[in-house]
C-alpha cells in the first residue's frame, strides 16, 4: 500500500513539474505559476510525511534505549514486553556491568510487581553479582528486594544480601537502615 501511494505521488509530482515547465514556456501567468508551485510543494510534503510516518524505528543499541523503552512498556502495563526488551539488552556485549545490573534489577522489579518472587530474586541475584565490586548508593527499594527473597522462600539468601549491603556503610551511611531487617531475619 505504501509503495502504491508513493508511486502515485511521484507520478503526480512529475506531472506537476512538467506542467509547470510547459506553462512557463508557453503561457506564463502569475496565477498559473503560483498554483503549479503550490501543487509541487504539496506533493513533496505528502511524500515527506509518508516517509516520516512509515520509516522503521531505530534499533536499540544502548542501555538508555532498553531502559527507557522498558519503562514505557511498563507504564502501558505491557509487562512481558518490558521483560523482553530488557532481556534483549542483556545480549549486547557493549554494556558494562552496571548497565547489565540495571537491566537485571529492572526485570526483577517487574517480576516483583507481578508477584513472581522466584524470578524476581533470581534477577536480583544476577544484578548484585555484577556490581559487587562497584560502589552504589542506598535505595529504599532494597527493602522490597530483600522481602522478595523471603517471599521466594530464600531467607538465608536474603540474610546474605542484607549483610553484604550492610558492609557498604563504609561509603554510604544510609545502608545502616537495613540493620533492623537483619535483626528480623535472624529471629
Amino acid at each position: 500500500m505504501k509503495k502504491f501511494l508513493l508511486y502515485m505521488l511521484y507520478f503526480s509530482l512529475i506531472y506537476d513539474v512538467v506542467h509547470l515547465i510547459y506553462r512557463a514556456i508557453t503561457q506564463y501567468s502569475l496565477e498559473n505559476f503560483g498554483y503549479d508551485i503550490f501543487s509541487i510543494i504539496r506533493d513533496l510534503i505528502v511524500i515527506w510525511i509518508i516517509f516520516k510516518i512509515t520509516r522503521p524505528k531505530k534499533k536499540r543499541t544502548k542501555f538508555k534505549h532498553f531502559h527507557n523503552e522498558a519503562i514505557i512498556a511498563e507504564m502501558k502495563k505491557e509487562y512481558e514486553k518490558a521483560l523482553d526488551i530488557r532481556t534483549e539488552g542483556l545480549k549486547f556485549t557493549t554494556l558494562n556491568n552496571a548497565e547489565r545490573a540495571g537491566l537485571y534489577a529492572g526485570n526483577g522489579g517487574t517480576y516483583l510487581y507481578l508477584k513472581d518472587y522466584n524470578n524476581a530474586s533470581l534477577c536480583f541475584d544476577k544484578a548484585f553479582e555484577l556490581v559487587q565490586e562497584e560502589k552504589f548508593p542506598y535505595d529504599e527499594q532494597f527493602i522490597e528486594v530483600i522481602e522478595s527473597y523471603v517471599k521466594a522462600n530464600r531467607k538465608e539468601d536474603a540474610l546474605k544480601l542484607v549483610e553484604s549491603l550492610l558492609q557498604r556503610q563504609s561509603y554510604h551511611k544510609k545502608f545502616k537502615k537495613l540493620q533492623p531487617i537483619r535483626e528480623k531475619l535472624l529471629t
